[in-house]
């Protein structure tokens, strides 16, 4: 018996199953995305030290942003997870944010090139599943 007769359940073609895998991966993004924000919270109270040491000694730069991105990733986690569309938009505000954060003001934050990557990859990620399964929809 070969491979192709013992597996006879028909196969989903991808059309039917780009939602299910953009659900997937904002579930993903969401757990991610909390620990992101558990993360900066956890410098905050200072169970551990930031980039730049602890919460207390910091910038006054660094401690805004370490607080607006503690909210943000947080919020953007509930989003993602509850799969609304106001969690796509704060995700990628949340991460547009941290980009520019390490690129455009280099400066006042430094380069963090694994945290922008990271970012960068996500997002095109999901870029490129939102527009095949939008130009899906629309044939």
């Amino acid at each position: 018996m070969t491979i192709s007769e013992k597996d006879s359940t028909p196969q989903a073609p991808l059309g039917d199953r780009l939602p299910v895998i953009l659900n997937i991966y904002g579930r993903v993004m969401a757990g991610v995305m909390m620990l992101l924000g558990l993360r900066e919270w956890g410098i905050i109270v200072g169970i551990f030290d930031g980039a730049v040491g602890s919460f207390e000694t910091m910038p006054a730069a660094w401690k805004i942003a370490t607080m607006h991105l503690a909210v943000v990733d947080l919020v953007a986690s509930v989003g993602l997870w509850q799969r609304v569309a106001w969690g796509n938009v704060v995700w990628v505000y949340a991460a547009l944010a941290e980009i520019a954060m390490h690129t455009v003001f280099i400066g006042t934050f430094g380069g963090d090139l694994p945290i922008v990557l990271f970012h960068f990859v996500t997002l095109g990620v999901y870029l490129a599943l939102f527009m095949i399964e939008r130009r899906r929809e629309t044939r």
